[in-house]
């Protein structure tokens, strides 16, 4: 709570018209939705990957959400999106199944 009683984590109102005003994330984030959801869902592959014994590299997981865009674009082509990696233990053991991501 604020000093005024008020939540602070509200979103304030235009007192003029009782619209809501802009996210907080608007003011940081100026890329698309998309590109943003398809980043995430990369990230969370790469490691979960890595938690089950597949070897990917730090570099990947850490790579930040400008330089994924700046990689593969604003819109991006889900073909290039694609990940091989080879398990830790067994490097012949190459990850078979395709990975589909879905817009």
């Amino acid at each position: 709570m604020d000093e005024n009683g008020g939540d602070a984590m509200e979103t304030e109102t235009n007192t003029t018209n009782g619209t809501a005003g802009k996210c907080l994330s608007s003011f940081v984030d100026d890329g698309t939705v998309e590109s943003h959801r398809y980043y995430l869902s990369r990230r969370t592959l790469l490691e979960m990957l890595r938690d089950r014994g597949y070897d990917v590299s730090n570099s990947e997981i850490d790579l930040t959400l400008r330089q994924f865009r700046d990689l593969h674009g604003q819109d991006i082509d889900v073909d290039r999106l694609r990940i091989s990696a080879s398990h830790v233990s067994d490097p012949e053991n190459k990850g078979s199944d395709s990975l589909l991501f879905v817009g």
